[in-house]
C-alpha cells in the first residue's frame, strides 16, 4: 500500500517559493559588492608635468631636470579631494598608480653629465624609472582649508631594475575642474638601487658623485574616465 501523497495547501506552496526566492537574492546581494563602492575615479599623465634631481659632487652641487612623467592614478570617486575640508577622514584611501618616467628624458644642461648619468643609470637596459602605489593614507590631525591635501604614500620604487619600497608624503590639489596635481619629494640612495655614484674619467677620477640623490616631482594630471575594478 503507497503513503498517502502529501499536498500543500494552496496559500503555502507560493509562500515557500517567495521565501525561497527572497533568500537567493540575499544571498546573491551580500556576495556582489556595491557599484558605487567599487568606482574609482581615473586621473590621466599630461604633458605639463616635471621631475628634478638634486645631487652633490666632490666639487659642485648638481642638478637634472625632466618634463615627462608618464602614467596615471585612481582613487575612489567617494573621496573628498577638496581643499576646503577641515580635517580629512582618517582612513586609508583606496586607489592606485602607476608611474613611469624614461631615464633618457632628465636631462642636466651638459652633454658629457648626461652620458655619464646615463651609463650609471643602465639605461640602455632600463629605460624607465617606475613607481607602483601601494598604499596611500591622509596625514591626521587638523588641515588648513585653503592648503593642499596632505597624504601619505607608500610605493615600490624600481630604478636601474632594482625594486625598493619608497614612502613620501604627498599633496594633491584639484584646478581647472578636471586636473589634479600630486607633489612630492623624497631622498633616494643610488647603491640601494645597484646604481655606483658615477665618477668621471676626468681629473685622475677625483670628481665623484654623492650617493644620496633628492628626487621632486610635480605631477600634473587630467580626469579621464571612470573606471570599475
Amino acid at each position: 500500500m503507497k503513503p498517502p501523497r502529501l499536498l500543500l495547501p494552496n496559500t503555502i506552496a507560493p509562500a515557500i517559493a517567495i521565501v525561497l526566492a527572497l533568500t537567493l537574492a540575499i544571498a546573491l546581494g551580500s556576495a556582489a559588492p556595491s557599484a558605487s563602492a567599487e568606482t574609482l575615479t581615473r586621473y590621466q599623465a599630461t604633458p605639463a608635468s616635471k621631475v628634478t634631481v638634486h645631487g652633490t659632487s666632490t666639487i659642485h652641487d648638481w642638478k637634472m631636470e625632466g618634463k615627462i612623467i608618464g602614467g596615471h592614478f585612481e582613487i575612489d570617486s567617494n573621496y573628498p579631494l577638496e581643499t576646503s575640508a577641515g580635517k580629512l577622514p582618517n582612513l586609508k584611501v583606496r586607489s592606485s598608480a602607476e608611474v613611469s618616467i624614461p631615464v633618457q628624458s632628465i636631462k642636466s644642461g651638459t652633454k658629457r653629465m648626461d652620458e655619464v648619468m646615463l651609463e650609471a643609470m643602465k639605461q640602455p637596459e632600463f629605460p624607465k624609472i617606475t613607481f607602483k602605489l601601494t598604499e596611500l593614507s591622509p596625514r591626521t590631525g587638523e588641515h588648513k582649508p585653503g592648503d593642499p591635501l596632505e597624504f601619505v604614500s607608500k610605493g615600490e620604487l624600481t630604478i636601474g631594475g632594482v625594486t625598493r619600497p619608497v614612502e613620501m608624503t604627498v599633496t594633491m590639489e584639484k584646478f581647472e575642474g578636471n586636473k589634479l596635481k600630486v607633489v612630492g619629494t623624497t631622498p633616494i640612495k643610488m647603491t640601494n638601487h645597484g646604481i655606483k655614484p658615477p665618477a668621471p674619467n676626468i681629473a685622475l677620477g677625483l670628481i665623484k658623485v654623492g650617493d644620496e640623490v633628492k628626487v621632486s616631482f610635480e605631477w600634473i594630471t587630467a580626469r579621464k574616465m571612470e573606471a570599475a575594478k
